[in-house]
């Protein structure tokens, strides 16, 4: 079985329709031996402004999540997670707990997720080295030796407003973790002068399709049918309808490694 991991979905659930709309396209996509996750937020907890679009809510959320799994019993899901007492609200129909980037070192959640879920995926603070980041991984293994620890590179900081990828710290970062993820489209990511960011959506398709050229244990990308009309981050989604081709790239690529 390929054991790359792709993490595929929208930025924000928003609603049953879209949720479904990407699930389905992307599973058509997909090969079934090909581990992917169906990623979506219920909650965009840290928006730059008091008035930008969040989601539906946990509860929403759960919901739909059911009924994903009712109709389609070997979905794999994720989310995000921002406070403990959600990871309890999730055992059961989660398969993989996502830390935030700005919560990458909370003590509280890291643990209260390894206990709860066989895989914990950290996204690493873009201002943070990858030195930073191994006692977060002692977080997990302690609390649980059996849980997997994933990380998810968004990018490194370059002066107050930019973001790079340095591919240079991926062999380092597997030195401790047991998969090494590129956040594709939010590494893409510049922020304004005051409020939001803006993105670039043909330089994610470029990480997205050479990712294993560095050595990077799978993708993350956020996808939407209508990117400038998601509730958050449309300036650096992947249109759903260019997807099957990036997947198609970066298996080609991949498949000369």
């Amino acid at each position: 079985m390929n054991d790359k991991v792709w993490i595929l979905g929208p930025c924000s659930i928003e609603n049953r329709d879209l949720f479904f709309e990407c699930m389905e396209k992307i599973d058509a996509i997909m090969r079934e031996d090909d581990v992917w996750y169906m990623k979506a937020s219920f909650d965009k907890a840290n928006r730059t402004s008091l008035h930008g679009g969040r989601g539906p809510g946990l509860y929403e959320a759960v919901e739909i999540w059911e009924e994903a799994k009712k109709k389609y019993p070997n979905i794999r899901l994720t989310t995000d997670v921002h406070e403990c007492w959600q990871v309890h609200k999730l055992i059961d129909i989660i398969d993989v707990a996502q830390i935030p980037a700005f919560l990458s070192r909370q003590t509280d959640l890291i643990a209260e997720s390894a206990r709860a879920f066989p895989v914990v995926n950290i996204k690493k603070g873009q201002w943070l080295g990858p030195n930073n980041l191994i006692a977060s991984v002692d977080k997990i293994k302690d609390i649980n030796p059996d849980c997997q620890a994933w990380i998810t590179d968004r990018g490194s900081n370059f002066g107050y407003h930019d973001l790079f990828v340095n591919f240079s710290i991926v062999d380092e970062l597997k030195q401790y973790y047991d998969k090494v993820i590129l956040d594709c489209t939010h590494s893409t990511q510049r922020s304004r002068a005051v409020y939001g960011t803006q993105g670039d959506p043909t330089l994610a398709a470029r990480y997205f399709v050479s990712a294993d050229l560095f050595n990077y244990d799978g993708v993350f990308a956020e996808t939407h049918p209508k990117p400038l009309e998601s509730v958050s981050d449309g300036e650096c989604l992947i249109p759903l309808d260019e997807l099957e081709l990036l997947v198609n790239r970066a298996k080609a690529i991949g498949s000369i490694q």
